[in-house]
């Protein structure tokens, strides 16, 4: 990274930098889809709702993972930016070998306790069967989920973010030919879109790890020493990443609950579509902030706090130009997205229709929120960005799910996703004056 920015921070090396992690997330975002296309395609309305019942226990997955990844990818940026290559090593090769058994003990978990987990749920009598055909197969494959994501992180600090487009174009790619054929041709159902994650899991994980080895990188596996303060920092400063990670699986779990009382099964398949075109909508979000973290990181802990001001300046015109861009666009074809998961005229069309317009509300103000939560965990401040991700990811989601459907129905399930983010904002702008004078922004 000081290669890049050397001399000065310009305009052209800022977006060479960051793009690749925008278009990583969106190419992510795609990766989520597959399943839900190729399930209520080619097994049917009912398999779909399995699967949203289902993603509770995948989304806390991707959250303990991604919160080692990003916890400790920050404090690794800050040790590089310092000097100590060699602590950076340490904590890199150490954090590889927590990821692995983190992996390991959540998919023990998830085997043991399978059978009161679908039932906690809230899986139907019709759904139990496809909640079991696919997470009795896809916990096997966590392991490698961890570690390919703590890889990605890392690759990207390492100072080639382009590369990490290699490592997930190359895991949806695989994912994508075993949808067709294993719930194709094949016909296996839910189970095939269960061995798909799997496959796009292992390549990602393979593909990363032949990077550190093989490649001439800064960050280098070496002897590590057993500490526990830092492992304790990374789940801390992650925690924020974790939450808006896990939070999508737990959100989906309460309003599955809802919609299933207000309209049956069906309500589980439409949450499943409109969920997943809103992650896409906001993972342009999501890639930038992973794109600029690590600058923000490294500069800070260069003490240039001139090029990380030029970072923010360069954030705000993104943040303002995508928000309304992807809300007007989804105000305009939101329809036609909804036509790739289900063909015009049922009842499931016509609910995931009205949900996505409804999302352009929630997209005009994201954009903020996601930024400040992955602002703060730039700066190694986990708790600070975690309260933010809690606050529009979790806590007002639920609040906002169970208050404004008993008033509204359907239209205020519909309207939560817009509450927590207008509930968030205010947080957002406090946090942002509150710390500005300890780490040496400006907002204006």
């Amino acid at each position: 990274m000081e290669a890049i920015f050397a001399d000065k921070v310009t305009a052209g090396r800022f977006v060479h930098f960051v793009w690749p992690s925008v278009l990583m997330m969106v190419i992510i975002g795609l990766y989520y889809n597959m399943d839900s296309v190729f399930v209520v395609n080619l097994v049917g309305e009912e398999a779909l709702a399995g699967l949203s019942v289902s993603y509770p226990i995948q989304g806390i997955m991707w959250g303990v993972a991604v919160m080692l990844a990003a916890g400790s990818s920050a404090i690794v940026a800050i040790k590089m930016g310092e000097g100590d290559q060699q602590g950076a090593n340490e904590k890199y090769t150490l954090i590889c070998v927590v990821s692995v058994i983190s992996g390991v003990i959540f998919s023990v978990i998830c085997i043991i306790f399978m059978e009161p987990l679908v039932e906690f749920l809230g899986a139907t009598e019709n759904l139990k069967q496809y909640c079991h055909d696919f997470l009795g197969i896809l916990v096997w494959g966590f392991p490698a989920a961890f570690l390919g994501q703590l890889f990605e992180y890392f690759i990207r600090v390492d100072g080639r973010p382009v590369f990490t487009l290699v490592l997930y174009l190359s895991g949806g790619f695989v994912h994508l030919l075993l949808d067709y054929i294993l719930m194709g041709p094949l016909e296996m159902g839910i189970k095939g879109a269960a061995y798909a994650n799997i496959g796009g899991f292992v390549v990602i994980m393979i593909i990363g790890g032949l990077y550190f080895i093989l490649a001439d990188t800064r960050l280098k596996f070496v002897r590590f020493k057993n500490d526990w303060r830092y492992i304790g920092h990374c789940f801390l400063n992650g925690s924020s990443e974790m939450v808006s990670e896990a939070s999508s699986g737990i959100t989906t779990f309460f309003f599955n609950l809802v919609v299933i009382r207000l309209v049956g099964d069906i309500g589980a398949a439409a949450v499943n579509i409109i969920l997943n075109v809103h992650y896409l909508l906001i993972s342009v979000h999501l890639g930038y902030i992973m794109g600029v973290a690590p600058l923000i990181s490294y500069y800070f802990g260069a003490r240039e706090y001139d090029k990380v001001n030029i970072f923010i300046k360069y954030s705000k015109r993104f943040i303002i130009v995508t928000c309304f861009v992807s809300a007007v666009a989804c105000l305009l074809f939101g329809q036609y997205v909804v036509m790739i998961f289900e063909r015009p005229g049922s009842e499931l069309f016509e609910l995931a229709v009205t949900g996505v317009r409804y999302l352009s509300i929630a997209l005009l103000l994201c954009g903020i929120n996601i930024f400040a939560s992955g602002f703060f965990t730039a700066y190694g401040n986990g708790p600070v960005s975690a309260l933010i991700s809690m606050s529009r990811a979790l806590i007002m989601n639920i609040i906002g799910v169970l208050l404004l459907s008993w008033l509204f129905g359907m239209t205020g399930v519909y309207l939560t996703l817009a509450f927590a983010e207008l509930t968030t904002m205010g947080l957002s702008f406090a946090m942002f004056a509150r710390y500005r004078d300890r780490y040496h922004y400006r907002l204006r």
